[in-house]
């Protein structure tokens, strides 16, 4: 059976019981009620004739009363009041009127007369006479304080029903009504709710939700869906295992979590993001794309984000641009080492064999210690490699990079990775080498070191100095000296640092001087 053929039949059932049930407890009860009114008037009727002076007088001993006399007034009171027996009977229960003639002179019938001649009380009773079933009344008839007879007076009980029935006559255009009411109702709720989840059959929504199950676990990337609340409805076993979530995070407010994010922001804008950098915890930033559940009249009701570990994708990013930096690397020092052979050729052709040895001495020598510092102190092959890049860059610009034989990085802060301290020194070296003079003149000085549970870094270069006019927000994104360039380096820069807890200072004296201490271990909330 179809959804739609089941809500409505399931509906017009239920109104079919409760509109059922309810109209036979009306019925009961106005039954009841009618029964008991109608009683009630022949009581009246009763008393009334109990009451009657020609009654009375014929019952006692001395009447002056003939008998037809009585049966005429008590058969013109019967006409009148439309019941369909009165009789008057004795202290022994025999009939005094009746409207069959040949009855009178003859004992009640029907048996439920005794309580009125032996209690003198009256009653209403239902009992089958000498005319049938009716419903009947007993008065008792009192002259001087002693009861002298009584009065019946019935109706037949069909009468009554039929008053009954009569009265419920009228209700049955408004049950018809109410039914009729209650089948279109059901109709269109059945139509509403096929409507809203896109005229599916159940089995149907079962087969995508179990379908939707299956993808969205099979997806490397989290997904996290939310509602208009914020609260959490869905997640996918990878963004469980990203965001440390389990079942019973299902129904909190994401902005209650341990990390901050822009759903909150998407859910009052209704705005799409993407590539955004979110810090989930020390040393795990995930890449999130925001994307709003619309509904259709446009509204907001929730949102979908995706996110990877970013962590994993600078890996395999990095992995992919080791060899185009290798490459460079050799492509620099090649170019460098043409200069110096096409020099060491000239001295050679001019004669000059004791310059030619000890140029090619010095080289020697310089290369010599440069390897000694990069390898034996700069433990981390990506930042040795990053320096010896640099060098070589230096020597090609003819720009003196003077590396400090100090220096020594044994190991990263906590939860610090290679590729954000690479970019804190190149970003910083690389500044230097813009501003100072390629003529052989500029200097970079660069020293790193550990101390006092603090990794130190100090860049100095003799360039001009950093402008008046954009020392105080020199971090700010898009503060730039250079034409063309949007100003991000030195954001990324106080972006790492301020996440590491590190402090990062400028002085400027016959050129800049950069000074970064980040904290080998540190606290987060």
């Amino acid at each position: 059976m179809k959804l739609k053929t089941k809500i409505t039949t399931t509906v017009i059932g239920i109104l079919i019981l409760t509109i059922g049930s309810i109209s036979m407890l009306s019925f009961n009860q106005m039954k009841i009620i009618l029964k008991d009114q109608f009683g009630h008037n022949l009581l009246n009727i009763a008393n009334s004739v109990s009451m009657s002076y020609l009654v009375q007088n014929y019952l006692t001993e001395n009447n002056e009363i003939n008998e037809k006399k009585l049966d005429n007034q008590i058969e013109g009171i019967r006409r009148k009041t439309k019941v369909e027996f009165i009789v008057v009977m004795d202290m022994k229960g025999i009939r005094y009127s009746h409207p069959t003639k040949l009855k009178i002179g003859k004992k009640f019938e029907g048996g439920d007369e005794k309580r009125v001649l032996t209690k003198g009380e009256e009653y209403v009773s239902e009992a089958k006479g000498s005319l049938g079933p009716s419903l009947r009344v007993f008065t008792p008839i009192f002259k001087d304080g002693k009861q002298i007879g009584a009065v019946a007076i019935g109706s037949p009980i069909n009468e009554v029903y039929n008053e009954i029935y009569l009265k419920m006559d009228e209700f049955i255009p408004f049950i018809i009504l109410g039914l009729l009411i209650g089948v279109i109702a059901a109709t269109m709720l059945s139509s509403n709710i096929k409507k809203s989840i896109f005229g599916l059959e159940p089995i149907e929504i079962a087969w995508i939700l179990k379908e939707k199950e299956a993808v969205l676990e099979s997806v490397k990337e989290g997904i996290l869906a939310v509602d208009k609340k914020g609260r959490v409805t869905l997640f996918n076993k990878a963004a469980g295992d990203i965001l440390k979530l389990s079942n019973e995070d299902i129904g909190k407010n994401i902005t209650n979590l341990s990390y901050e994010n822009r759903i909150s922001e998407v859910l009052k804008a209704g705005k799409y993001y993407e590539n955004i950098e979110m810090k989930v915890r020390p040393g795990l930033t995930i890449l999130c794309k925001y994307n709003p559940l619309k509904n259709n009249k446009n509204e907001v009701i929730g949102v979908v984000m995706n996110f990877r570990d970013l962590t994993e994708i600078k890996k395999m990013a990095e992995e992919l641009t080791g060899i185009k930096k290798m490459t460079w690397s050799l492509r620099a020092q090649n170019h460098e080492f043409m200069n110096k052979l096409h020099t060491i050729s000239g001295m050679i052709q001019l004669g000059e064999y004791t310059e030619a040895v000890s140029f090619i001495s010095d080289i020697s020598k310089n290369r010599k210690e440069i390897s000694s510092i990069l390898t034996d102190k700069i433990k981390n092959v990506s930042i040795a490699a990053l320096l010896f890049s640099k060098y070589n860059k230096a020597e090609e610009d003819r720009i003196k990079f003077e590396i400090d034989s100090d220096c020594r990085l044994n190991k990263l802060p906590q939860d610090m990775r290679e590729d954000e301290l690479g970019s804190v020194i190149g970003n910083l070296i690389e500044n230097s080498f813009e501003v100072v003079s390629s003529a052989g003149s500029g200097t970079v000085y660069f020293k790193i070191y550990e101390i006092e549970n603090y990794l130190k870094i100090k860049i100095k270069d003799n360039g001009p100095g950093i402008a008046i006019d954009i020392r105080n927000n020199i971090y700010d994104i898009g503060t730039s000296t250079k034409i063309g360039q949007r100003g991000i380096g030195m954001y990324l820069v106080k972006k790492i640092i301020d996440e590491m807890q590190g402090q990062i200072e400028f002085s400027v004296d016959n050129g800049t001087s950069w000074d970064i201490s980040i904290p080998m271990k540190r606290s987060w909330n």
